[in-house]
């Protein structure tokens, strides 16, 4: 079956290079056949692949640096396209928000992309590359429109399911002996056994809807600008925190979309099997 796929994938390829014409006449199709690798060669030569930190340069940079972060995956993709996802509705001012911040050029906020969208070779498990060679190949010929070829953007892998303590323990210098107040949806603590932040000097939190939580977005920032500036905000809130960790990052705050951190650390610590079922109820909503 993985045989007849790829064989499947190669032939849409090549169609490309027109073979009906190649095939009318077969000196010329051993000529064309041939050179076939050359034109690919020359495709490739004028691939456009954005330059994305690894996971480790992401976490230096946020420990060295005062900065935000706005993070981009399917879902916010999704969203920019008009289409829902399972836990925040198509909405179009959310589409233009996303689509704004994607675009913009903030030297204090770090815009980051999924790593393995343009390297699939880079994920470790076989349901990560699925995922990739079917959303990204289906998306990524628009996606790549929008990005900027002169800029450097930072990884949202570091927040999905890290496999190693020393990635943790990496992580969790961000926040570490810090004053820390989370923005997240209501569920998202309730089933958390190991918290990924319990080693931050002091934390405040305040919930926000886990479903929908964009309809809900003027009371949410109106919330988030009573926090004193002198206090790290972590968010986990799905696309919302896109936005929101945008916005403050504008108003003078340091604000961390984080993703999926909490569960991940929750996940790891105990030791949860990582099959194909239990990662469909992972990222599943709350």
């Amino acid at each position: 079956m993985k045989f007849l796929f790829n064989l499947i994938n190669n032939l849409r390829y090549l169609m490309r290079y027109n073979l009906k014409e190649i095939y009318k006449d077969t000196q010329y199709a051993k000529y064309a056949l041939d050179f076939i690798k050359y034109e690919i060669k020359d495709d490739l030569d004028n691939l456009f692949i954005p330059k994305i930190l690894s996971d480790e340069e992401t976490i230096d940079y946020l420990i060295k640096n005062k900065f935000s972060i706005s993070r981009f995956g399917d879902g916010e993709f999704t969203l920019i396209n008009n289409g829902s996802i399972g836990f925040q509705k198509a909405n179009k001012q959310l589409s233009e928000r996303l689509t704004e911040i994607l675009l913009s050029d903030d030297k204090n906020i770090c815009i980051a992309l999924p790593y393995g969208m343009c390297h699939t070779t880079s994920l470790s498990n076989d349901f990560g590359k699925y995922f990739a060679r079917t959303f990204w190949g289906a998306n990524i010929n628009w996606i790549m429109k929008l990005l900027n070829k002169d800029k450097t953007y930072f990884s949202t892998g570091f927040t999905i399911l890290p496999d190693s303590i020393d990635k943790y323990n990496h992580i969790r210098q961000i926040w570490e002996n810090k004053d820390i107040t989370i923005i997240s949806g209501d569920r998202v603590f309730q089933k958390i056994e190991f918290n990924v932040f319990d080693n931050a000097k002091s934390i405040e939190y305040i919930d926000a809807p886990t479903i929908n939580a964009f309809e809900k977005y003027d009371e949410i920032l109106e919330q988030a600008v009573k926090i004193s500036k002198d206090r790290l905000i972590c968010i986990i809130l799905g696309p919302t925190a896109t936005v929101l960790a945008y916005d403050l990052a504008k108003l003078g705050y340091q604000a961390l979309d984080l993703g999926h951190i909490v569960k991940s650390y929750d996940a790891f610590c105990q030791n949860a099997e990582l099959t194909p079922n239990y990662l469909n109820k992972f990222f599943a909503k709350d």
